[in-house]
Formats: structure tokens, C-alpha cells, sequence
């Protein structure tokens, strides 16, 4: 047997697929990769390993050989992750001008993956200035109490409380005696300022105790306030936890906080940052939170785009679990980790050049991550899209799934030219942007933020700005927008 080649992937089938299916993927393949009719560098390369699969798996004989050599040698492994893929168009008309085109990719684990719950490596990083007290920080401890029922004997947890300085209320430790850990909680008492930095690097420090490759290291933090003059420390611990595999989500209650330093903390740690308007709210973020640590199958997940010469990476969203922009300077995207409790979803848009009649390989999107307890199934999976351009093409609907997305996309991307507009004094375009975000809104049904769409634009053209708790109920309102 030569070098080993997956020939079920470079034919695009499954290892149960019929002598029908592998004949019709086949077919399809040598129409788009013949060199005679593809100009690609590439094509000839594919073309021959095409031939090599088909005839291999053609061939009931040789196909029991391969399969045979493939299970002997440990290689016959499905993939854990499964990928859905909806276009905007199955077929286009060949035209003068580039074209848009959509794809919206969902990751999900395969359904039969076997339940493999990791290790939590947990700190709990929490503000306890003077304007936490009250409500809010009652409402957290009774939230970390539920935390601490929640977590089981290999899980880890620690509780560091910030003000003007840090204090470590429970160092890290396994199998931790709950009763204890819930009278240190009831210890938690406000006072000073807020100085994030000082209890984001004791978490990490604490974090560091139980770090392992095999776990799940998580940083939750919560603040109510402003940190001033650590901002670049702040982001500089959030870039290095991203690096080594711990995530962080950054949550604000109520409306002083800098929703902008949060927010990129998230992202550089392959986190997510969540708005909380009432303390009401506390217990059911932390829930959700443990619930999608407990249920992660993939970690450091990214997704690889390589597109054909005349196709052109446009932009990239992620959808679900809320929406984002991705940075697309490289080939590979980073989605941060993968759980059965939140789904994965990302759109695409890329812009296609002139091309003639005939069937033409677009795209190959892979998928790929960190998948620790998953040894007896293959850590990525791909697929690829080919498109058919010919004059008499009908022109389809575009997908209601596609057409969803693009919808809610295109609010969050208005939102965003809302705070640009106002950085560059358009005070008037701000506020036009806003009342068609409310109509917008209305239309999708999101009946209380559409209102607080129109509440701002009125606040805008009275007073020149936006009001803070306007401002981040718009912002974080917009970005679940798919996820409602």
C-alpha cells in the first residue's frame, strides 16, 4: 500500500457510501478538475489523485485491501466534527462584474460522539468596589454558591475578589469542601475603586496551579466599573491566557463599564463578553457559562478558508453564539472553543471574478481543533464547494437561512457605523442609522430593542450623545440577534 491517502475525502463521500455514490462524486470531480477544462496550477495534481481514488474504491477487491490496510493501521477513524454548509446560490450566470456570494458554515460535533466531560480548571475573578454593593453583589455570591454545588471532584476552583488591590479568597484547589467554600463567599464584603489588573493576574496565577492540556481553564470575570491606567496590562494578560489555552469571559453589569476593553479581552483570549443590565441576571449568565465548560468537545477551534485565484475572502462573521467580526489577514480564523450546549455558526462572504461556462471548484473550507478524549476520531474535517455557471441558469431564492443571517448581520454591522459616525461629529447620519435599526429591529419582531433603538435616536438628536446604558443594550442587543 503507498503512502496512505484518505480516497473516502478526496472523493467528498463517506466510508458507507454505494457504488452509485462514489460513481456520481466522481463524475462531478473530473468535470471540474480535468486539466483540459481547468486552467488551475492545482488541477492536474487533483485530477490524478481523483483517479487514484476512484479506482481504488471502484474496485470491490481493492476497496476491502484498502479498507483492510487502512483499519490495521489505526487510520480508519471518523471525523468528531460534523459541517453543514448553506449557499446563497447553488448555480450561477456568468457576468462582467464580480459577484457576491454567501456561505454560512455550521460546526457542530458528530451526533454519535461519545460523551467525554474534561477537567474544569475554574477561577472566579470578581469586583467587589464600593459600587457592587447591594443587589449586585449579592446576586453574585448567590451565583457562585451555584457554581460550587455544580462542580465535581476533578474540577478545580478558585475566587479572587478585586478592588484597589486583589485578594485570593480560595486558592485553587480539587474536590474542594463546599460548605467551606460557600461560608468564604459569604465573606465577600465591598469597598475601594476598581483596578482590574491586580485580580485578572492573581486568577491567572491561580489558573497556572491546575493548568493542563487536558482541561478546561477558564477566567471568569465580572465588574461593574472602570479600570483606569491598566487598560494595556489588562489586554496583555488576556493575549497571554489566549496563547496558553485559557479563555475568559468578560462580563459588565449595569452601564460604567468600558464595553471596548472588555470586549477585545474576550476576543484576544478566545473568550466571549456579556452585557448584564440587571443584577436579576447574574446567577442565569454563570449557569450558562459552567453548562457550555461542562459540555466543551473542541478547544482552539479554527477554520482554514482556501479559496480558488478568482475567488476573494471578503469578510467573516461569526453568528452563533453571537455575533462578531473576524479578522481575515490570514488564511485561518480562530473560533474559540466548541460545545453540544452552544452551537457554532459563521458566515462567509466572498467575491467571485469573471469566470466561463462550466462547473468550477470555488472554495475548500477545513475545520479543525483541539479535541482532547477524542482519540478514536479524527480532530477536523472539510468540505468543498464547487459551483456550475451556464447562461440559462434560474434565478433561485437565496435561502431563508441565508437570508436570516444576513439580515441580523447587517443591523450589528449598522450598529457599528452608529459609533463611527459619531467619532467623525455626523451626528444627523448617526441618528438616521439608528431609526432604520429600530425599524429594522421591529420587523425581526425584537419589539424592546427596537424601542431602545428609537429612545436613542430621540437622545441623540436632543443631547449630541448616547446614553451608556442605550449604548450597550443596542450593542450587545444586535450581536444575539442570530441566537434569538
Amino acid at each position: 500500500m503507498p503512502t496512505y491517502k484518505d480516497y473516502y475525502a478526496i472523493l467528498g463521500i463517506t466510508q458507507t457510501a454505494t457504488d452509485k455514490d462514489i460513481r456520481q462524486h466522481y463524475r462531478q470531480l473530473v468535470r471540474t478538475y480535468h486539466p483540459d477544462v481547468n486552467p488551475d496550477s492545482n488541477a492536474a495534481e487533483k485530477f490524478t489523485e481523483i483517479q487514484e481514488a476512484y479506482e481504488t474504491l471502484s474496485d470491490p477487491l481493492r476497496r476491502r485491501e484498502y479498507e483492510h490496510w487502512r483499519s490495521h493501521q489505526g487510520l480508519d477513524r471518523s471525523s468528531a466534527l460534523s459541517l453543514q454548509v448553506i449557499t446563497s446560490e447553488k448555480s450561477l450566470r456568468p457576468l462582467d462584474t464580480e459577484q457576491a456570494f454567501y456561505v454560512v458554515l455550521n460546526i457542530m460535533p458528530t451526533a454519535d460522539l461519545p460523551a467525554a466531560r474534561l477537567p474544569i480548571n475554574l477561577a472566579l475573578v470578581i469586583d467587589r468596589s464600593t459600587s457592587m454593593q447591594g443587589r449586585r453583589l449579592q446576586q453574585v455570591k448567590e451565583a457562585i454558591r451555584h457554581v460550587i454545588d455544580a462542580l465535581q471532584s476533578e474540577d478545580s476552583l478558585s475566587l479572587v475578589t478585586f478592588s484597589d488591590r486583589a485578594q485570593v479568597l480560595l486558592p485553587s484547589r480539587r474536590n474542594i469542601d463546599k460548605a467551606m467554600a460557600k461560608s468564604i463567599v459569604s465573606t465577600i464584603q465591598p469597598n475601594g475603586g476598581t483596578e482590574m489588573l491586580t485580580g485578572l493576574t492573581a486568577g491567572f496565577e491561580e489558573i497556572k496551579r491546575y493548568w493542563s492540556k487536558t482541561s478546561i481553564n477558564h477566567v471568569i470575570l465580572l465588574t461593574d466599573g472602570r479600570t483606569y491606567g491598566d487598560e494595556r496590562g489588562c489586554l496583555e494578560r488576556a493575549r497571554w491566557a489566549g496563547a496558553n489555552q485559557i479563555t475568559l469571559s468578560a462580563i459588565g453589569i449595569g452601564t460604567d463599564w468600558n464595553e471596548d476593553l472588555l470586549d477585545e479581552m474576550a476576543a484576544v483570549s478566545g473568550g466571549t463578553s456579556i452585557y448584564i443590565d440587571s443584577p436579576d441576571k447574574i446567577q442565569n449568565i454563570f449557569d450558562q457559562t459552567l453548562r457550555s465548560l461542562e459540555s466543551v468537545v473542541a478547544r482552539r477551534l479554527k477554520m482554514t478558508v482556501n479559496p480558488s485565484p478568482y475567488v476573494q475572502l471578503h469578510e467573516v462573521y461569526q453568528i452563533k453564539p453571537q455575533i462578531s467580526r473576524f479578522d481575515i489577514h490570514t488564511a485561518t480564523v480562530m473560533l474559540g472553543a466548541l460545545s453540544t450546549h452552544q452551537e457554532k455558526s459563521v458566515l462567509l462572504e466572498f467575491r467571485i471574478q469573471k469566470l466561463t461556462l462550466g462547473q468550477h471548484r470555488l472554495l475548500r473550507l477545513t475545520v479543525e481543533g483541539d479535541m482532547p478524549g477524542q482519540s478514536n476520531h479524527r480532530p477536523w474535517d472539510w468540505v468543498e464547494l464547487v459551483v456550475h455557471l451556464h447562461d440559462t441558469a434560474e434565478v433561485a431564492g437565496i435561502p431563508s437561512a441565508v437570508t436570516d443571517v444576513l439580515k441580523s448581520v447587517a443591523i450589528y454591522k449598522m450598529q457599528e457605523k452608529v459609533h463611527s459616525d459619531l467619532t467623525a461629529g455626523q451626528v444627523k447620519r448617526a441618528t438616521q442609522r439608528l431609526e432604520i435599526i429600530a425599524t429594522r429591529l421591529l420587523d425581526l419582531g425584537e419589539v424592546e430593542l427596537s424601542r431602545a433603538a428609537l429612545l436613542e435616536a430621540g437622545q441623540l438628536a436632543r443631547t449630541q450623545t448616547l446614553s451608556e446604558e442605550g449604548r450597550k443594550k443596542i450593542r450587545y442587543g444586535t450581536r444575539a440577534l442570530s441566537s434569538s
